[in-house]
């Protein structure tokens, strides 16, 4: 399971896969070395309404989770607080205005929340589950989007945008590639309001310190980037241009070494043109993005209704230019009725016969071709079909076997690639079949991470009775009774030998007594 992380030292997100027994994680950044962090909360955990079934994100304030909420029988994206962070009460207000903001957003291109709420020290809210990968993993993964495509996910974002700024006066404040979902289906969601403002109706929301810039580097405006606080909606219209101009050419607009360099180069630098980098985007889409990114707001659009009309307006030219094709490949049969329409006039105005055997000829050839290459087509189509739902199965039956003949725990990695490659290629009942085998080696992998953990107690439980033990049989009570209090302040499992620690200090403290009353 990949999981995204924040690394400490460059402070940069990347994406690991911890599915397996790793203890140390590397930045492929800066390489910092660093301790995978353990979940918050185990597979089959409940928290309140929300059977746990595992985690699916890492972020600065808490981990997400895909759960089920067990009362409607759906899977739900659960977000946890840190425990380190309950108890700052300007986290956890930021925790619960994320909440408060999402509630009052109820469009088709943002997630839903559900419900927030606490249980014994969890603080939780739920959101709808997207089924889908947000567009910086699309692109990390190599995803390459088409022009026309990378206006529709603009398009419907700045939808989304314009109804947060005009019904709620909400900004975004950090809109980039890995907060926006492309679902299975093909939908656009927006996702992530942790640091959206209130601006309008009398209302600010705003806990960030004064002078401190919020938002990404490698997409914030440049009013976000010098930290000003008269900000209205084009800031998150700077951060779409950058996050489009991501999607067309896959690299940001302004790369660098650090958050520094970056941010000076938003501040200075001229919106760089993508056709530079690729060749085929058209000059208005070019020219979008520059507007988009204008570094004084002012030059921007003056609205979202202006910034949606202009992508619009350049969708239908990409689409129109498409349809001269489509056309042109459809209308064999429209040009022949024309031509027969025609014929037919002739005839009335000539009293020539209406069409020539040879000329009936050639339209009956025509559509005969016609008909021919589309049946032509409908067998290729199926026979593809046919033939990627074959590779997956024998991909599923390599991986069933693969893991049957190697059920060593260091071959789960490979086992998993493998279903995963079936899950890409197969069609839903594939998929289905090799997600059941994956949960099955993903429960292996946590049963052995559990004995690990139940080994390594009894270990430790087993070496402090030994040195207690020692220190008893040379009379040295103090000795051994400082070896349990220690541990109970520092151990890693404290709290787990809680009773054995009791239970030992009581004993040594009642000998102990013995010894000073002078009986044997």
């Amino acid at each position: 399971m990949k999981n995204t992380y924040i690394c400490p030292s460059c402070k940069k997100e990347f994406d690991w896969d911890d599915s397996m027994e790793e203890t140390l994680i590397r930045c492929p950044v800066c390489q910092t070395e660093m301790m995978a962090p353990s979940p918050i909360l185990t597979k089959g955990a409940v928290v309140g309404d929300y059977l746990i079934r595992e985690r699916i994100g890492i972020g600065g304030m808490g981990e997400v989770y895909l759960a089920e909420q067990r009362s409607m029988k759906r899977p739900i994206a659960l977000k946890i607080l840190h425990e380190d962070l309950i108890k700052d009460q300007a986290y956890l207000e930021r925790f619960y205005r994320e909440v408060r903001i999402l509630a009052q957003i109820e469009h088709p291109n943002v997630v839903s929340a559900i419900e927030a709420g606490k249980d014994c020290d969890v603080y939780y809210f739920s959101m709808t589950y997207i089924d889908g990968k947000d567009i910086k993993r699309l692109l990390d993964e190599g995803v390459k989007f088409s022009e026309f495509e990378a206006l529709r996910v603009c398009c419907e974002i700045a939808y989304a945008l314009k109804y947060a700024w005009d019904k709620h006066g909400i900004l975004h404040r950090d809109i980039k590639p890995a907060n926006i979902m492309l679902t299975n289906e093909g939908d656009v969601k927006l996702m992530d309001l942790g640091i959206s403002k209130k601006v309008k109706g009398g209302e600010d929301v705003e806990l960030t310190m004064a002078g401190m810039m919020v938002g990404s580097p490698q997409y914030v405006s440049p009013e976000q980037a010098k930290a000003l606080k008269d900000m209205d909606f084009r800031a998150d219209m700077y951060s779409l241009g950058a996050s489009l101009y991501h999607m067309l050419v896959g690299q940001t607009p302004f790369p660098g070494d650090n958050a520094m360099e970056v941010l000076a180069r938003h501040l200075d630098e001229p919106v760089p043109d993508p056709r530079k980098i690729r060749k085929d985007i058209s000059k208005n889409t070019a020219e979008l993005i520059s507007i988009m990114m204008a570094k004084r707001k002012e030059d921007r659009f003056a609205s979202w209704d202006d910034c949606i009309q202009e992508i619009k307006d350049i969708m239908d030219d990409l689409s129109e230019g498409g349809k001269l094709v489509t056309s042109h490949i459809k209308t064999g049969k429209t040009r022949v009725g024309i031509a027969i329409g025609k014929v037919a006039v002739e005839k009335k105005k000539t009293g020539q016969p209406i069409m020539s055997a040879k000329m009936m000829k050639v339209v009956i050839y025509v559509l005969l071709f016609t008909i021919c290459l589309a049946g032509f087509s409908l067998v290729i189509k199926k026979g593809m079909a046919d033939a990627k739902k074959d590779r997956a199965k024998n991909l599923f039956n390599e991986a069933v076997k693969f893991i049957e003949s190697n059920p060593d725990p260091s071959n789960f990695r490979k086992a998993l690639v493998m279903f995963e490659a079936v899950q890409r290629v197969g069609d839903a009942d594939c998929a289905a079949a090799a997600k059941g085998e994956m949960d099955k080696i993903l429960d292996k992998v946590q049963k052995l991470k559990n004995k690990k953990i139940q080994d390594q107690k009894r270990t430790a439980l087993e070496e402090l009775k030994k040195q207690s033990f020692e220190y008893e049989k040379n009379g040295e009570l103090d000795k051994a009774l400082a070896v349990w209090t220690a541990y109970k302040s520092s151990g890693p499992y404290a709290k787990d030998f809680d009773f054995e620690i009791s239970k030992a200090v009581d004993y040594l403290n009642r000998k102990k007594k013995v010894k000073e009353d002078g009986v044997d």
